[in-house]
């Protein structure tokens, strides 16, 4: 076999190669989307629930009562913590992830001095999937996810 003549890929084997590719890649990227959505869901999840912790590890700390608020698009996110009139940090919520109220919750809870909360409830977020995961506020300040 000559040399010059055997250098290189066909044709054939470039096009199933790039077929091969364009296959992995097309039922690739939705998996992908599905899967980045969910990390997003429980991620902001458990960033409300750490905030919730550490909200009430500085009323427990200082003394002070802390408050979360939660809102949609104002003051440039969709939650925040306050001890009297200073405005702590405020946090959003990834794009498409939602939040709602379960029964008997309201948009402020608050944080006393002892380390109990205002009141019981759920905070519930949803994907635009529908998948949804929650936060679970007790009165005696216990923060948990599911």
């Amino acid at each position: 076999m000559n040399r010059l003549s055997s250098r290189g890929f066909s044709l054939v084997e470039l096009a199933v190669t790039l077929t091969v590719l364009g296959l992995v890649l097309a039922f690739g990227i939705p998996s992908f989307q599905t899967y980045n959505t969910h990390q997003q869901l429980k991620g902001a999840t458990e960033n409300i629930a750490g905030q919730m912790r550490l909200m009430r590890e500085t009323s427990i700390g200082t003394g002070t009562t802390q408050t979360m608020h939660f809102f949609y698009g104002t003051f440039g996110g969709d939650y925040h913590i306050h001890n009297g009139g200073v405005v702590g940090g405020t946090w959003s919520l990834p794009r498409n992830i939602v939040y709602y109220w379960g029964a008997g919750t309201n948009s402020v809870i608050v944080s006393t001095s002892d380390g109990r909360m205002s009141s019981s409830g759920l905070i519930i977020l949803e994907d635009p999937k529908g998948n949804r995961d929650t936060v679970s506020v007790l009165a005696s300040g216990l923060i948990l996810t599911k």
